[in-house]
């Protein structure tokens, strides 16, 4: 008697090891590149890669040596690289291999296997990687080739346009429905004198050959049309669940193997015709889904965009424009604390940059003329002139925003949609095959329809669409008023907002040229045109009532050096002389006392020379928007003024509200997480200069912008400065989104219920299954657009 020898399977990928295994330890391996894999991983203390799902390598395929050899070119490598300086550099790859949470968790932990890769971070919905390492140390082509040893080869063209990559992308899924949909016509029309009641059998010879006929056009629409719902379900068993896509994949290869069968055995034409119009209205569904949720992305990406402008040079002048403005070959201006909008060479001036926006390291680093600036930069320093190398890419820099760097705590429980996509395929699939046995003992023809009926129109697409085409919809029409979110699920922190902190100046006051009063000046000239110099560089409102006042316009770069301290002022030197302008405390080191009105003081050289103060009103609207909010959520106002406005706004914000001035930046962050420890959410509004770490801290932080592209990467939303009379009006539409949510869901639930009701009873043919389907899904994406367009009237 003979031993049946056990087939081993490889430890890293899961495959058979057709030969004799290679081992280390208990482990088998199929080949060399996956031992090696396994064995660099354990070296390195990686091994919980395999912790998470069984056997979640990629087989490892053996790459010519010189495959990357073209990534040591210095022009490939200035055009893949998102950025770069002395330390390090940034890259983004796209990785088609990654498909479970192993691919994650290795791919998040890169470092471990380099020291010289500072950080990465995925984004699963696109398959890309993006990683931060030292490049001096270590070259972009031994990135590449690290990332290829073990099993994720990068896809790199850079010759591909992104533009041209979509469109090419969208013609193959219309190709594929084109085709499918031939298939399925024809195979129609072959059956038609069946539907009819013609017996085929009185022409035996046509009725083989249309039956060869069948089986012929149905074999694009399964191994073509229906490849990926077949792929994404052999994803999905990989990681141990089903998707959405494994009952589908399940239907389609039921359906055409009972086809086969009964051509083969002569004992029934198939159910070709059904068969092929599953796969053509599923991808009929799905291409007008892909559809809709290109243009949101589109309109989000390339459409809605920062409501701030930057200054460009022409013929000498300073003129605003819209960042969707900047082209090629534009000179720019960026003021101090301004953020660079694209990739640029500095023509003009000593430019001291801030990256802490796209590397979340707050140091700043000084550019010499001629170098490029990277997208994100701040200026920290006096104002350059810069020469643009690329136009204004809002999906950057949308995704610039987005970085794990800027990203709050978020409750990391499952979400009802993970549970739905997590358990109700396998719900599908015991009651199909509960369907399936019950028919057997009742009717056993009706038994296979009913039980593919029940595979087909059961599905959650219409439920896991319902939150992502309303919330979509949603940034949508807030972008086009002037009112931007960085994601989806700041829609939904700000339906729990409890409590909203306010700045003053800047936010909910405005000082201006026409209620400033010099109570004090005795600067000589020179010294005027420094201060004057160096507010101009300065965002703050004051400062630029100030340059207002004087009508300045700055004609040439001086040598001036600057630091503006937030909530105090700013310090300038030039020519051997030492500019303080701020508040008493910064300027004169003495607070001040009983003040009843906003100054702003000029020393040089510990010399008081000059002493301003305003009148600050409320901006149009403010006063009617804390009424509103105050009847609903608690306000607080957080200045770092002196108070003399507070008997003013008192009056407006009423006696339960707090009223906090002379504030730190510090004691800003400090309040706001007091109230958030007293269980309460927060939103924090200010105007993103003196309030980053409150924006930052806060659950929803939302920076006040009016000309100036210098908001705080930490705020949540960018909204209009005349737009913030609004805000209640958002809040609501956020609140009505999370409404049409909810219906939705409730929709998708009952057309499930009452579909699988008939499916079940064997009175709903899989053909009409496959129609009723994705008429689901278009009754979403229809009850989302519908409903935010209602909304948004209502609240308007």
């Amino acid at each position: 008697m003979v031993e049946d020898k056990l087939i081993a399977t490889c430890y890293h990928c899961g495959d058979e090891c057709d030969t004799e295994p290679l081992r280390v330890a208990d482990k088998s391996f199929c080949c060399n590149g996956c031992m090696n894999v396994y064995q660099l991983l354990h070296q390195n203390e990686l091994e919980d890669y395999y912790c998470l799902n069984q056997a979640p390598g990629q087989k490892i395929k053996s790459v010519p040596l010189e495959k990357f050899a073209f990534l040591e070119e210095v022009t490939v490598i200035q055009k893949l690289l998102l950025f770069r300086n002395e330390q390090q550099a940034q890259v983004s790859f796209y990785l088609p291999q990654m498909y479970c949470s192993s691919c994650l968790w290795l791919l998040e932990h890169l470092s471990e296997l380099d020291k010289n890769i500072i950080g990465s971070q995925v984004n699963f919905n696109t398959k890309t990687l993006k990683v931060t390492f030292q490049i001096e140390h270590l070259s972009l082509r031994a990135l590449a080739e690290l990332l290829a040893r073990i099993g994720y080869e990068p896809v790199i063209d850079i010759y591909e346009d992104k533009a041209e990559k979509d469109k090419y992308n969208s013609k193959r899924a219309y190709l594929k429905l084109g085709i499918t949909g031939f298939c399925f016509a024809n195979i129609m029309l072959i059956a038609f004198p069946e539907y009819l009641g013609l017996d085929p059998e009185t022409q035996p010879g046509l009725a083989l050959f249309f039956k060869i006929a069948n089986v012929l056009l149905a074999l694009p629409v399964v191994f073509y049309g229906a490849r990926e719902f077949f792929v994404n379900a052999w994803y999905s068993y990989r990681q141990r669940y089903l998707n959405i896509d494994a009952p589908i994949a399940l239907a389609v290869a039921v359906t055409f193997g009972r086809s086969l069968y009964e051509v083969w055995s002569n004992t029934g034409a198939g159910y070709f015709d059904s068969m092929s119009g599953i796969v053509f209205f599923m991808l009929l569904g799905r291409t007008l889904q892909n559809r809709s949720y290109t243009t949101l992305r589109f309109n989000r990406d390339y459409k809605s965009y920062f409501p701030v402008a930057v200054s460009r040079i022409e013929d000498g002048k300073k003129v605003l424009i819209k960042l969707e403005e900047i082209e090629t070959n534009n000179v720019l201006m960026i003021h101090h604390q301004e953020v660079i909008p694209t990739d640029c060479l500095l023509s003009k001036g000593n430019a001291k940059i801030d990256y802490s926006f796209v590397t979340g390291e707050d140091k700043a680093e000084w550019i010499d003329k001629g170098a490029v600036i990277y997208a994100g930069g701040r200026n920290v320093g006096a104002a350059i002139e810069v020469l643009t190398v690329k136009s204004f890419s809002q999906n950057s820099f949308t995704q610039l925003w987005n970085s794990s760097v800027f990203q709050k705590q978020v409750d990391d429980k499952e979400s009802r949609i993970t549970l739905i996509s997590k358990y109700f395929s396998l719900a599908v699939l015991l009651i199909a095959m509960g369907t399936f046995i019950a028919w057997q003992f009742i009717a056993p023809a009706i038994a296979w329809k009913a039980a593919t009926a029940v595979l087909i129109v059961a599905c959650p697409c219409s439920l896991l669409l319902t939150s992502s085409f309303t919330n979509g919809y949603l940034l949508e029409r807030l972008a086009r008023v002037g009112c931007y979110l960085k994601n989806a699920r700041v829609l939904e922190q700000m339906t729990r907002i409890q409590h909203i902190a306010f700045d003053k100046t800047g936010t909910l006051t405005a000082a201006n040229a026409s209620g400033l009063k010099i109570d004090k000046m005795i600067l000589e000239a020179e010294e005027l045109d420094a201060v004057l110099y160096a507010l101009s560089q300065s965002l703050h409102p004051l400062s630029r009532a100030i340059v207002q006042h004087y009508q300045y316009q700055e004609h040439n770069y001086r040598t001036v050096t600057i630091k503006e301290i937030p909530g105090a002022g700013i310090e300038a030197w030039a020519e051997d002389k030492h500019y303080k302008i701020g508040n008493a405390l910064f300027a004169r080191g003495t607070a001040e006392v009983n003040s009843n009105d906003t100054r702003v003081y000029v020393t040089v050289d510990g010399v008081l020379k000059a002493q301003y103060s305003f009148e600050v009103a409320l901006i149009p609207g403010a006063a009617v928007l804390i009424k509103k909010l105050s009847a609903e959520y608690e306000l607080s106002l957080l200045s770092g003024d002196n108070d003399a406005s507070r008997q003013y706004l008192e009056g407006v914000f009423g006696k339960t509200s707090k009223l906090s001035y002379n504030m730190k930046p510090a004691e800003k962050l400090y309040y706001i997480k007091q109230v958030q420890e007293s269980g309460k959410q927060v939103m924090m509004v200010g105007d993103g200069l003196n309030d980053a770490g409150a924006l930052q801290q806060s659950d929803v932080g939302v920076a006040v912008v009016k000309s100036a592209f210098a908001f705080s990467p930490a705020c949540d939303v960018i909204m209009e400065a005349e737009k913030l009379r609004f805000l209640p009006q958002f809040i609501a539409w956020a609140k009505g989104g999370k409404r049409l949510i909810t219906a939705g869901f409730i929709y998708s639930l009952l057309f499930n219920i009452i579909g699988l009701g008939f499916a079940v009873t064997g009175n709903l043919s899989p053909l009409v299954a496959a129609i009723l389907m994705p008429s689901s899904s278009l009754g979403i994406i229809l009850i989302a657009y519908l409903g935010v367009r209602h909304m948004a009237r209502l609240n308007a």
